[in-house]
């Protein structure tokens, strides 16, 4: 375990000053060396708790996952089970935004950082973001626990209700963090994560309108989401790069800068048409990466790069297209889904 966290402070470290000349931000996997106890287990959310003796696992992990093909789903074990993983940052981070993005639980997850509950998450499918910071031990050993229950019965806690799509003749309940999770780190000036559930952020949103597939052509938008948690009022702006799947710049355009004051949100928005963009490579869509770049005080501070392809859905004479293409005919089609834990 010493072992495991010395490499991983060591290279979070060396991560953190190279980056200091690129990006404001870095994103680790934080999928390895976590802990799994099946049952509810008192006192397993506290940083000093014992757990030795537990299971070690690589997320993504569904803690009945041995189970898979063996029983009919509806004999699936549905149980509360903890996961725990130890972790270090360097003293170096601190003054950073520390983010752990989840991209799936379930069904219903508690977590916990340091003993300190940071929130609930219920759905079973959708990704939930977690702020840290205000609980990390830098230079120390930090805990991360996590609570969930996979109960096909559960019941939203708001609401009493349960999930209309959870059934035990439909989906497949494998429980737990089927899921890969992530670790953010970024300056204190950064653009969100698009993860409302518990962060209530949206991050960054790249589309496109007046699509002209003919002539290869759109208007490509692109909507950043900008906090300042420093203790200064900033100027902030962003440009805009659109690289194809060759590495080559087919478009750029930007923001104009806004002042943002101490603990304040903006959006930023900037589009432009882009010439010679493709929308079909060898019948599947093309992708773009969209790399956003965000300017505090006229110095590039934080980048995020989305992967995207422009495309435009939508319903006439009876068919669903996409951009110029018929993806179905009239009719329905069903099928269930048996939610392999993979990635």
């Amino acid at each position: 375990m010493k072992r495991t966290n010395l490499l991983f402070t060591l290279s979070l470290l060396f991560m953190l000053v190279a980056a200091v000349h690129v990006s404001a931000r870095d994103r680790y996997n934080f999928n390895s060396d976590w802990k799994l106890q099946v049952g509810d287990i008192k006192g397993a959310d506290s940083r000093g708790f014992k757990d030795n003796g537990w299971q070690r696992v690589t997320l993504p992990h569904a803690f009945n996952e041995d189970e898979a093909f063996k029983v009919p789903i509806k004999q699936l074990t549905d149980t509360v089970a903890w996961y725990r993983k130890h972790f270090r940052l360097p003293r170096e981070a601190k003054g950073k935004k520390v983010f752990v993005e989840f991209e799936g639980l379930r069904m219903g997850a508690d977590f916990y950082l340091n003993g300190h509950h940071l929130g609930y998450h219920e759905n079973g499918v959708m990704a939930v973001g977690l702020d840290l910071t205000p609980y990390i031990n830098y230079g120390g050993e930090n805990v991360i626990a996590v609570r969930v229950d996979n109960n096909w019965a559960y019941r939203e806690r708001a609401t009493g209700q349960r999930f209309q799509w959870n059934d035990s003749n439909f989906n497949a309940n494998y429980g737990g963090i089927p899921k890969n999770v992530w670790l953010h780190v970024a300056d204190n000036v950064y653009q969100t994560l698009p993860l409302y559930s518990n962060l209530g952020t949206t991050g960054v949103y790249i589309y496109a309108t007046d699509i002209d597939v003919a002539s290869r052509k759109a208007v490509i938008n692109a909507e950043s989401e900008v906090r300042n948690e420093s203790k200064r009022p900033v100027s902030v702006g962003y440009s805009v790069e659109v690289v194809d799947a060759d590495g080559n710049t087919v478009g750029t355009f930007g923001s104009e800068p806004v002042s943002v004051a101490p603990g304040a949100t903006v959006t930023l928005t900037a589009s432009d048409t882009v010439d010679n963009l493709h929308f079909w490579s060898w019948g599947y869509g093309y992708l773009y990466d969209v790399k956003t770049t965000l300017l505090v005080n006229g110095k590039a501070a934080d980048q995020v790069v989305t992967r995207t392809g422009f495309r435009k859905t939508r319903f006439g004479n009876g068919m669903i297209w996409l951009n110029d293409r018929v993806l179905q005919m009239k009719g329905y089609a069903q099928r269930t889904s048996n939610e392999w834990p993979g990635v």
